[in-house]
């Protein structure tokens, strides 16, 4: 439990910084939904975006759905991350040589990942219809739900759609894109930290540096592959839907793929990947970076109480 714990802290940690450019983002992959041509461009990239809904709907709004937002984070990474470290700490992805397997935690990543995204799955619902939402007409792209808040939009799903059809709806296109990410994220970080430490020749200095450029090289790996599976669960999940959960735009993940490359385009596909490389990078590395220090402060800490129990000062 204290490994899911130490991970949901350090998941919260980029939220702050990262929020506006989530909220940014999704804009931009929202913008000329299933249009072959956009009528006018709100959203060029991701400073003006940030700009434009701050001066339409105020500073604010740059932080719509940033509440449902960190508890997701809370959520599906502290369950992501918890996860893997217990899975890490039983030794299941060791090799036969008890050296980190980039396959086996990849697959731990994978697995774990998927855990968290279904669980947290309904935050993340919440977050995408708020951060959506606009108060100006002239700004507004997509489906604008008109919640006024998390807990407003969280009785009027659960109360029209139910559980499985409402706040669970679109699961699968998260569990996609997290166990995808996961996976590559946390292969790469798990692996590349031990080639640096050992290359360092283990020495304590350089331990914090070594996980910078660990969790800065898994961000730059994963960000590029999964910013047109970003695109596909944004338009699944901010999309309106029937009273059974069917999705009145996509019916579907294939659905949506195929009528996104119909009338948008390749070109679709890669809405908004600016700004998913940039949040995908900043929020991996920020993240990795807090959470390899709290648990190495948690595990000194442990030591140190030990120390004191087997001496007697307790």
């Amino acid at each position: 439990m204290a490994e899911i714990l130490v991970a949901a802290v350090a998941s919260c940690s980029p939220s702050l910084i990262t929020h506006p450019i989530e909220v940014a983002k999704l804009r931009i992959q929202l913008q000329g939904e299933l249009q072959r041509k956009i009528p006018k461009r709100i959203y060029r990239n991701v400073p003006q975006a940030i700009y434009t809904i701050a001066r339409h709907d105020g500073l604010f709004a740059i932080y719509r759905g940033l509440i449902p937002g960190l508890g997701y984070q809370l959520v599906a990474n502290g369950l992501r991350l918890g996860i893997f470290q217990i899975i890490e700490d039983f030794g299941f992805t060791l090799d036969g040589n008890l050296e980190p397997s980039i396959k086996l935690s990849a697959y731990s990543g994978a697995v774990s990942g998927a855990i968290g995204a279904f669980v947290g799955s309904p935050l993340f619902l919440i977050k995408t219809h708020m951060q959506v939402q606009s108060a100006t007409a002239k700004i507004a792209v997509g489906y604008q739900h008109g919640y006024t808040s998390a807990r407003t939009a969280v009785l009027e799903i659960y109360r029209k759609q139910g559980i499985k059809h409402g706040l669970w709806r679109a699961t699968t296109s998260n569990m996609l894109r997290i166990s995808t990410a996961s996976a590559i994220q946390l292969a790469t970080f798990t692996g590349m930290k031990s080639l640096l430490n050992t290359a360092c020749e283990w020495k304590e200095r350089y331990f914090f540096i070594n996980t910078v450029l660990a969790a800065f090289f898994s961000g730059l790996l994963s960000a590029p592959v999964i910013a047109a599976v970003d695109v596909l669960r944004c338009r699944m999940y901010a999309q309106p839907s029937a009273p059974n959960g069917q999705g009145l735009y996509y019916k579907s993940l294939w659905d949506c793929i195929r009528k996104i490359k119909k009338t948008e385009g390749m070109r679709g596909f890669a809405k908004g990947a600016g700004g998913a490389f940039l949040y995908t990078l900043m929020t991996s590395s920020i993240t990795l970076v807090s959470w390899d220090e709290l648990k190495s402060k948690r595990k000194e800490r442990r030591h140190s109480r030990d120390y004191y129990i087997d001496f007697g000062y307790q």
